[in-house]
């Protein structure tokens, strides 16, 4: 499902938020900021969809500063209840291996917006499970009539790595093989074989890549003509 700058709504909470954002932010240094978490299903499904804040990052090196700026303006959640600015580490936002692929690229006030896709962001929601998780899944299947089961098998394989063992010390991250089970069971009232149909497909297509290679490289190195090189 594709989305499109156009498709933006500014007048939602979330896109007045960040329209302000941008237009106060200084012009220099050019910013690329990162939106995720709920706000892009604000900004592309539901306006009416409920978020207390909106989730973002920039590049490492601007982190500090944006945090400063927006501590400045009484935007975080300190300084007010109505759609706080939270900004988070890029480490936060973990979905599938090509998201940036689908993310929504636009510009405002001088300053690049990357706004995650919202299948993007299910598959963070995901990884928590928790009941506003699964209203947001609720609400883009009732809205756009996907994805579809299918769809979200295919779409779930390209975050595989989700479904490792977690380190002792992620302590805040869900058991990603159990809420897939729990959200097939709520959205499409069936089991699923998670490493039947996700994981062991995933991995096997990820292993005949590396053992094969690219084949559109191997074609085009076969038509490459090397320059001669004279014998000594």
């Amino acid at each position: 499902m594709d989305f499109q700058a156009d498709d933006i709504d500014w007048q939602s909470p979330a896109g007045r938020r960040l329209d302000e954002l941008a237009r106060n932010l200084p012009a220099e240094p050019k910013l690329t900021l990162t939106v995720f978490g709920s706000a892009p299903l604000q900004l592309f499904i539901d306006p009416n969809f409920l978020s207390a804040d909106v989730d973002l990052f920039a590049e490492e090196e601007a982190t500090d500063l944006l945090i400063n700026f927006v501590e400045r303006q009484g935007w975080g959640k300190e300084n007010t209840t109505q759609h706080y600015i939270q900004v988070c580490d890029p480490f936060a936002f973990r979905s599938t291996i090509d998201w940036q692929s689908r993310a929504i690229t636009v510009e405002r006030h001088g300053h690049l917006f990357l706004i995650v896709h919202p299948w993007d962001v299910l598959v963070s929601k995901l990884q928590r499970l928790e009941e506003k998780d699964l209203a947001a899944f609720r609400l883009v299947i009732e809205k756009t009539g996907r994805p579809t089961e299918m769809e979200w098998v295919s779409h779930l394989q390209k975050a595989v790595d989700l479904y490792r063992p977690k380190f002792e010390e992620e302590s805040t991250r869900g058991d990603m093989l159990m809420n897939t089970q729990i959200l097939w069971r709520e959205l499409w009232g069936a089991e699923i074989d998670v490493r039947g149909r996700i994981i062991r497909p995933a991995l096997l297509r990820a292993t005949q890549f590396y053992q094969e290679g690219d084949p559109s490289l191997k074609a085009r190195l076969a038509k490459l003509r090397l320059p001669d090189v004279p014998r000594e």
